[in-house]
């Protein structure tokens, strides 16, 4: 019993170390893994990136079910999807969605 209460503290120290909060702050300027500056600013609580050539890349994120959602689009192949996002020290970890498929990418801090 000892041994079962031990490892659900555990896991639960865990899942919160891992949790977000609405109060992240992603503004500023990210570098993409392609070497592409993105601008987020945040209005009315959602946050969005534009690109160099003012493109939005990132958009209409916002804090959902205890999770940072939105759109992410790639205008050199045409690509959009839903996103998840988390900020991890100075990197902003960016998990796209597509149908079935998902792609993991990094954006850091500048």
């Amino acid at each position: 019993m000892k041994k079962l209460f031990s490892l659900l503290v555990g896991l639960t120290i865990t899942s919160l170390s891992f949790a977000q909060s609405a109060k992240e702050d992603f503004t500023g300027k990210w570098k993409t893994e392609e070497g592409v500056i993105i601008t987020i600013s945040n209005g009315n609580g959602k946050f969005t990136g534009i690109d160099p050539k003012g493109r939005p890349t990132l958009y209409n994120v916002r804090f959902e079910k205890n999770e940072w959602k939105g759109t992410v689009e790639n205008h050199e192949s045409g690509q959009k999807g839903n996103c998840e996002i988390y900020l991890e020290g100075s990197n902003l970890k960016i998990v796209a969605h597509k149908g079935v498929f998902s792609k993991t990418f990094y954006w850091v801090k500048q």
